[in-house]
């Protein structure tokens, strides 16, 4: 899971959502886990904070639901740029321009943040060596890239 704990580490364009909940009581259970040094007690109380946090988000228990809501309310540098050139086209100014770099960077960490979308309970519980009751939780495979990008062009359909 150490490789998981990098993906999210990547996030630069998303970088907020590391600081956001489910990503954050992810991150805290991972290193933990990964670290090697906690108790099982300690394990075990980070990862249903974790699970805590995802039901807390979302009563049907989706983690890449829980996801996709912090992403679709993240206030990031490509989504402000997009909503200025969205004014800028209307008042006929001329737009900023998007590096390519950027954009494919926010490709990229659309595709990151579905693969961490698609963490099961089964993956995290596995970490835990523990037979005992363990909360679960579902992930329903939300493709971010497509959702994310299909709500750009709705806010560029809707205010042009």
């Amino acid at each position: 899971m150490a490789d998981l704990i990098k993906e999210i580490n990547s996030l630069a364009i998303f970088g907020g959502m590391r600081k956001k909940e489910p990503l954050a009581s992810l991150t805290r259970f991972l290193k933990l886990a990964d670290e090697g040094t906690q108790s099982q007690n300690d394990l075990i109380e980070a990862y249903s904070e974790f699970v805590n946090a995802v039901y807390s988000m979302r009563p049907d228990a989706d983690f890449s639901g829980a996801l996709w809501d912090c992403l679709r309310s993240d206030d990031n540098a490509y989504i402000s740029f997009t909503k200025t050139n969205i004014m800028r086209r209307r008042t006929g100014e001329e737009e900023l321009k998007i590096s390519k770099m950027m954009e494919v960077a926010v490709e990229r960490e659309l595709e990151i943040l579905t693969a961490i979308g698609n963490t099961s309970y089964i993956n995290l519980q596995n970490m835990l060596f523990y037979d005992g009751y363990i909360a679960q939780f579902k992930t329903t495979g939300i493709d971010m890239k497509k959702r994310y990008l299909d709500m750009l062009e709705a806010l560029k359909t809707v205010n042009s």
